[in-house]
């Protein structure tokens, strides 16, 4: 399942208050983390805005709590690498959310990572454009992941309460995975081997991997057929067999 069927799904299921955040379950399909959900909670509750980063490697859960955030209203959810200053800038001027999310913000060019610098501060924004100008003050509180800080301007990163991510042990991998797949309504036998054959023969991390196979398998003999057939054509696979 792509990132951008996940946001669609979460924009029709919104939440209007902190309290109903609360009562639908924000985090449900996240497994442990109850610290870090709690850091969210006291965000949303926050008189100000406090803005949370999340870092770490790909499958690490980091994704999920962005989808997440997604339930609120007036949230308005960004990939790293799609956004441009012109459409955030038009979206913030517009919209007006009160929760920004920015899934691999690393990606971000510089110029739009300054748009966010004001933004975070002091909840101005402006633009010139065409000998005109236009500004406007927002309360937003901004959400963001990236896998890396490096290439993140230092006085954004400073604006964030910032959380480190460590990657899955495969414990916990097939805990969240057969928890996930359950919530789909894939079977717990199958969502076992699903979990076991992509951690340990594709030696994937990524959830996602999870849910693809899941959806087409019917029995763990079609899960271990259809590992088998995607390694068989993998990149790895047909750069070894170029070799011989």
């Amino acid at each position: 399942m792509s990132i951008e069927m996940d946001v669609t799904a979460k924009r029709n299921t919104k939440v209007t208050t902190n309290k109903s955040a609360l009562q639908y379950g924000l985090f449900d399909n996240i497994i442990g983390y109850d610290d870090i959900k709690k850091l969210f909670f006291l965000s949303f509750e926050s008189q100000r805005p406090i803005h949370i980063l999340l870092v770490g490697p790909p499958a690490s859960a980091k994704t999920l709590f962005m989808l997440g955030c997604m339930k609120l209203e007036r949230s308005y959810f960004t990939l790293g690498t799609h956004s441009t200053k012109s459409g955030m800038l038009d979206y913030l001027f517009e919209k007006r959310p009160r929760y920004l999310i920015i899934d691999e913000i690393e990606h971000m060019s510089i110029r739009d990572q300054t748009v966010l610098l004001s933004l975070m501060e002091t909840g101005i924004i402006a633009e010139t454009k065409h000998m005109k100008t236009r500004n406007t003050q927002v309360k937003t509180w901004v959400f963001a992941t990236t896998n890396e800080t490096n290439h993140m301007l230092t006085p954004l990163l400073s604006r964030f309460l910032v959380l480190h991510f460590k990657q899955y042990k495969f414990e916990n991998f097939l805990d969240i995975s057969i928890h996930m797949l359950g919530q789909e309504g894939i079977a717990k036998d199958i969502a076992n081997e699903v979990a076991t054959q992509v951690w340990h023969n594709m030696r994937s991390k990524d959830i996602r991997d999870c849910i693809k196979i899941a959806h087409l398998a019917k029995t763990k003999d079609d899960v271990i057929w259809i590992v088998e057939t995607l390694l068989r054509y993998n990149k790895t696979s047909n750069t070894s067999e170029k070799k011989q």
